[in-house]
């Protein structure tokens, strides 16, 4: 039997060892934590730096908030205070912390107080806990002091305890980034005796403080939850040391929270606790939120933003999606995300609808929820109150629907007045509940309930005996009328809510169709433009807004300008702001707490490798995303980053094989050319110092042949280094064509000249008509083109082998053939012959492999072309091919 309730979750390994790769690169955070103010935080922490300069850290002010306390003044001396910047807020002048001078000044500790202070408008962050992360972020190790009532997960309990509501709270996740907590602590009557000597607040506000917040229950239930809430992460801490050490434990199985969130101000309480118990249980929790049919009211919009921002700002994974039914939708997302614990509020009344639908919300997860485990959280009674029906309706359905479904049902009423003598008053019945249905297909549940309504008063009113009276004689009739009015209502609802379903399907079916367009085609894209190009249109498309990429550059620093297949221009301001995300990894600007002045939203692109640029979105209408445009957006950055990141690791490769090849070509020409000029430098040493022997001096004929092997050597070097020049400039686009009519026959005969002694052991033929046309070509450079063809059979083949040089022209097309009688190219070498540094793999000549390359450039930049073949009775057949009519490009560069 194994030992498998022992192993420590891989998950939770896994988590460990990746935030301890990621405290490796930030700076330190020390957090000196208390229950209030007065404790002595800020005291403790200026102690503690004054230790450490001593012991000759470099220790800085960023900020620090004695009020006035002579003690804590004291301790500020000797350290060096960082001057804070001044911010004009509405003609006031307010100081707060200056961020970049201490990002410039770089000290290994900044001393900054207050972490949940709320920065004055205008600042770069909304809050004092985002000017820290990002000191952290560039390094910098921070010291700083908060209270347990700024918990935003603890505020709620607080306000619930002292009945005072707190302003200004941070997200808990910061503690859980924090390197050490220092609790500092004192007795609730000593707290409460410094408050009375005036050593907390100034003596004109210790007696209001005294009286609502410092009374000695609140405070001993303040220090009882800073000492729970610090115990906690002292676990934690022991549990990480056990992972990291291996040491066996009773390892708890993973748990998953799911909170149902909804722009109630109840879920924002809900959420808090969640929070706590996902902190408790040190487990992953999700913020769902579920929408149903109808669109919600610009306030109900705020708050729910509100509430989704809260819970990502707690640690929470925030899901969106669509469901009739808020008990399916809740059970269907636990079931995909594997959900072990659904929480939800308390229902604070029944209503009427509970009891047609099977009971209240709570009631109906319970018996749907199978092994998961339901938590129904007490909500604090604020007051509000839900909703009516018809208060729902307005929200749905527009004024103009009502007006439409009475005119269609007074409509109707008039055509049945002409018909009730043939077809009876009952079938009226009937063509007012086809009405009815008809309507429900077009309009909202409201105005088909109006519509009934109508429809039933009018039968009764203008049809049933006795008429124009809403009394009803028979009981068969009235019967009817119940049964149509029930009958009218029902069939309208659940026609309504089939066409509801429908447009929520056409709508998830749009979403998914335009992410799978949006995938395709960037799948598809060729090249890092097409898919900045591609990204940019889907956006510009579905989201409404001007879209800039910029993307990083070789250093790994954010481009100057944004790509060029951006829609949207940057300020210098703008620039900065982009630059501030690119630098930090986190988002900025525009509907953010970084910067929310901006004029956009910017958003880093993290692939999983590294950061590949900045997403700027301005939105044309000046408002925010609504959740759905949120997921898009979300979903296309990340295929966007990975695909940009796949794009550069792509371009990193070739760039890696074009220095392999030019390495290996370097290595080819480098053993190619020693060899070609060792040859003539060998034979030109010992003819000019055999010239030097005496013996030799007398008699001239050895001189003349010594000589002549000179010249030979001399040319050859002379041919190589023409060679390398060629190629040099074909390749650079550097070559130019100086183009003029000239005849083949003596382009030919000047470069058989130009060989000269080179084929005096072949017996060359040139056979060209004097009646062939002039061809409009650079003469110097065809007639390097024959002259390396001549070349390469004379190296190519046995001394006394024929060299044939023919030509033959048509209406649009000279063709000239250089052939010999030579052993031929191996057919495997054919495709290959006319690459650089090539040479025929059954020869032992030597060359450097450049001849025929050249051959092939001039040709090309001619607009000809040339190929090579064996000739079926042996040897080798080079074939040029050049147009008459082609454009002329005298002087012009050939690339």
């Amino acid at each position: 039997m194994t030992d498998d309730y022992k192993r420590p979750d891989p998950d939770s390994l896994l988590r460990s060892i990746k935030e301890k790769e990621e405290r490796v690169r930030r700076g330190k955070l020390k957090i000196f934590f208390g229950m209030a103010a007065g404790v002595g935080k800020t005291y403790a922490m200026l102690a503690s730096a004054q230790r450490l300069k001593r012991e000759g850290t470099d220790v800085v002010i960023g900020y620090i908030e004695t009020h006035g306390r002579i003690e804590t003044d004291e301790l500020v001396k000797g350290l060096e205070v960082i001057p804070r910047s001044r911010i004009d807020y509405r003609g006031v002048k307010i100081e707060e912390l200056d961020l970049d001078s201490l990002l410039r000044r770089r000290p290994d500790v900044a001393l900054v107080d207050e972490l949940a202070h709320t920065n004055a408008e205008g600042s770069r962050h909304l809050k004092r806990c985002q000017d820290v992360l990002e000191l952290l972020n560039s390094g910098i190790n921070v010291h700083t002091t908060l209270n347990v009532q700024h918990l935003e997960s603890q505020a709620d309990l607080v306000e619930n305890i002292t009945g005072v509501k707190i302003r200004e709270t941070i997200s808990d996740s910061i503690l859980d980034t924090a390197d050490e907590i220092e609790l500092v602590d004192i007795p609730p009557e000593e707290l409460l005796k410094r408050l009375a000597e005036g050593k907390v607040y100034v003596p004109e506000k210790a007696g209001q403080a005294a009286e609502r917040f410092f009374r000695r229950g609140n405070i001993t239930a303040l220090r009882e939850m800073a000492l729970h809430y610090v115990a906690r992460l002292v676990d934690y801490d022991l549990r990480d040391y056990m992972r990291e050490k291996k040491i066996p434990g009773p390892w708890k199985t993973g748990e998953r929270l799911l909170v149902a969130v909804s722009p109630s101000p109840y879920s924002e309480y809900l959420i808090r606790w969640t929070r706590r118990m996902a902190f408790n249980l040190k487990s992953p929790w999700t913020a769902l939120y579920i929408e149903k049919r109808g669109s919600l009211s610009e306030e109900d919009h705020n708050r729910l933003n509100k509430n989704l921002n809260l819970a990502r700002e707690l640690g929470a994974e925030v899901i969106s999606t669509s469901d009739e039914d808020i008990v399916s939708g809740l059970i269907r997302t636990a079931r995909q995300q594997n959900i072990t614990q659904i929480v939800v509020g308390k229902p604070l009344r029944r209503y009427l609808s509970d009891y047609f639908t099977g009971g209240n919300l709570v009631e109906r997860l319970l018996k749907s929820c199978g092994d998961i485990e339901i938590h129904v959280v007490t909500q604090p009674d604020a007051g509000e109150k839900k909703p009516g029906i018809f208060a729902k309706f307005s929200y749905t359905s527009r004024l103009k629907d009502y007006a439409a479904s009475a005119a269609c049902i007074f409509g109707v009423t008039l055509l049945s007045l002409f018909l009730v003598g043939v077809t009876g008053y009952w079938t009226i019945a009937l063509i007012y509940l086809l009405s009815v249905s008809i309507l429900a297909l077009i309009i909202g549940p409201g105005p088909v309930l109006l519509a009934a309504t109508i429809s039933a008063l009018l039968w009764n009113f203008l049809f049933i005996p006795p008429l124009y009276t809403f009394r009803i004689n028979k009981l068969e009739d009235a019967l009817m009328f119940g049964t149509y009015f029930v009958i009218a209502i029902i069939l309208g609802s659940l026609t309504s809510r089939l066409r509801s379903k429908e447009k929520a399907l056409r709508v998830r079916e749009q979403r998914i169709t335009e992410l799978y367009e949006f995938s395709k085609s960037l799948g598809n894209a060729v090249g890092i433009d097409e898919v900045v190009s591609t990204a940019v249109r889907y956006m510009e498309r579905y989201l409404g807004s001007g879209i800039a990429v910029i993307l990083s550059d070789d250093s790994g620093s954010l481009a100057a300008n944004p790509h060029a297949g951006s829609s949207l221009g940057l300020s210098l301001k703008e620039r900065g702001v982009a630059e501030w995300s690119f630098r930090n990894k986190r988002p900025a600007g525009l509907f953010t707490d970084t910067i929310p002045h901006s004029d956009a939203r910017y958003v880093p692109l993290i692939a999983p490798g590294s950061v590949v640029g900045v997403l700027c979105i301005r939105p044309s209408s000046g408002a925010s995303f609504t959740l759905e445009q949120e997921g898009f957006l979300q979903n296309i950055v990340y295929q966007l980053s990975t695909r940009i990141e796949r794009e550069n690791l792509s371009m990193m490769r070739q760039k890696a094989l074009l220095v392999e090849e030019s390495e290996r070509l370097y290595n080819i020409l480098l053993n190619s050319i020693s060899h070609e000029i060792r040859t003539p430098l060998t034979a030109i040493t010992a003819a000019s110092s055999s010239m030097l022997d005496d013996a030799i001096e007398a008699r001239p004929e050895i001189r003349r042949a010594l000589s002549e092997e000179i010249r030979k050597a001399s040319r050859r070097l002379n041919r190589l280094v023409d060679n390398l020049l060629d190629i040099n400039r074909l390749e650079s686009g550097m070559l130019k064509l100086n183009r003029q009519a000239y005849d083949l026959g003596d382009l030919v005969s000047v470069a058989v000249r130009r060989l000269g002694s080179e084929l005096v052991s072949h017996n060359v033929i040139v056979s060209i008509d004097d009646g062939l046309p002039m061809i409009s070509v650079d003469f110097a450079l065809m007639e390097q083109v024959f002259v390396n063809l001549l070349y390469n059979a004379v190296m190519y083949t046995p001394a006394g082998s024929a060299i044939s040089v023919g030509a033959a022209a048509d209406r649009n097309m000279m063709t000239v053939t250089v052939s010999d009688n030579g052993p031929g190219i191996n057919n495997g070498d054919i495709p290959f012959i006319f690459d650089k540094f090539r040479r025929g793999s059954n020869s032992a000549a030597g060359g450097t492999g450049l001849g025929l390359s050249i051959c092939k450039g001039i040709m090309e930049a001619h607009g000809g072309s040339i190929s090579a073949k064996n000739n079926a009775s042996g040897g080798a057949v080079f074939t040029i091919q050049l147009p008459f009519n082609i454009p002329d490009t005298s002087n012009e560069d050939v690339r």
